[in-house]
């Protein structure tokens, strides 16, 4: 009785083992399939949101790509506007053009036209700073070659400084009302290429002519061609150049640019003792000169602004 009483317990014993171990492999189950269950849930919460990551990303990139391909083809339309090289060869001596738009449009320009009836035979060239940089800086170059080209090819405005007049009235009226500072820093020669003599206006940016390794900066206005708190009207200035003069039409964005060792300003000292060292030089070997100096000021840094210099050969 003794052996069965002990048979008894230890099979109890067992069986509370067993249940035990049951219970534990349960229990270990249930955790399981719960962590399971909240691991699958986060994988597809996240897998969810990476699908919504991704879409989005996939969105961006569409429109970036739709507003990078609408800027190239303004570029398209801006480059068509600009003076072509053909046309300049036909009223310039030697010439050349470092022209180097910040983004993908530019502010800055260069235009050229021609007037030739049986009263006047003359030829321009503009050099010019817009507001801004970038698509707004495009938009306003459009509106102004719109308003050059109105003043002297339809209005029939010759004098410089009057087609200066006439395009700060033309901005002031358009855009300007509500007292923004719209417009552009400028240069507009009136070029005989016969006489060699140029009648010009400037607006906040002198011509520089190089004479026997001499800068000569000439005059100026100091307001722009657009609203400012000045009223004062432009003036036509007048220059003899000689023959192996260089004269040098730019905007502010080569003498603006920070670099160097300290990443200051090049300015417009440098700018000017640049020039004189070039001055001698072809066209295109000047054109690299500058391209070559300006990168290795710039360095690492961010180009700030559109840059745009033509040099003349007289």
């Amino acid at each position: 009785e003794q052996e069965e009483q002990k048979r008894e317990v230890e099979v109890k014993a067992e069986k509370t083992k067993q249940q035990l171990y049951t219970f534990m492999v349960l229990a270990i189950l249930t955790v399981v399939l719960i962590f399971s269950f909240l691991l699958y849930k986060r994988f597809a919460l996240t897998q969810k949101q990476k699908n919504v990551i991704e879409n989005q990303k996939k969105l961006v990139e569409e429109k970036q790509t739709e507003i990078t391909d609408s800027i190239q083809y303004a570029k398209r339309i801006q480059t068509t506007l600009l003076a072509h090289k053909e046309f300049l060869s036909k009223h310039l001596p030697e010439y050349f053009i470092f022209y180097r738009p910040k983004d993908i449009v530019s502010g800055d320009f260069y235009w050229a036209t021609q007037v030739n009836n049986q009263h006047e035979n003359k030829f321009y060239l503009a050099v010019c700073d817009s507001t801004g940089h970038g698509v707004p800086g495009a938009f306003m170059s459009l509106l102004n070659i719109t308003f050059l080209n109105e003043a002297i090819n339809e209005k029939g405005i010759y004098q410089p400084n009057e087609v200066f007049n006439h395009v700060r009235k033309r901005l002031i009226e358009s855009i300007s009302q509500d007292g923004g500072q719209e417009g552009m820093d400028a240069i507009l020669i009136q070029f005989n290429q016969e006489t060699l003599n140029i009648n010009y206006a400037a607006a906040n940016n002198p011509p520089i002519v190089i004479r026997n390794n001499e800068v000569m900066e000439l005059h100026y206005d100091k307001l722009p061609v657009g609203q400012s708190e000045s009223d004062k009207q432009f003036r036509n200035f007048s220059f003899q150049l000689q023959k192996d003069d260089m004269l040098y039409l730019f905007t502010d964005g080569y003498a603006d640019q920070f670099g160097g060792p300290k990443a200051k300003k090049f300015m417009y000292h440098r700018f000017n003792e640049l020039l004189v060292s070039i001055s001698q030089l072809p066209m295109s070997k000047q054109q690299a000169e500058l391209a070559d100096a300006f990168e290795k000021w710039k360095g690492s840094l961010d180009q700030i602004d559109d840059v745009c210099v033509i040099g003349i050969r007289i």
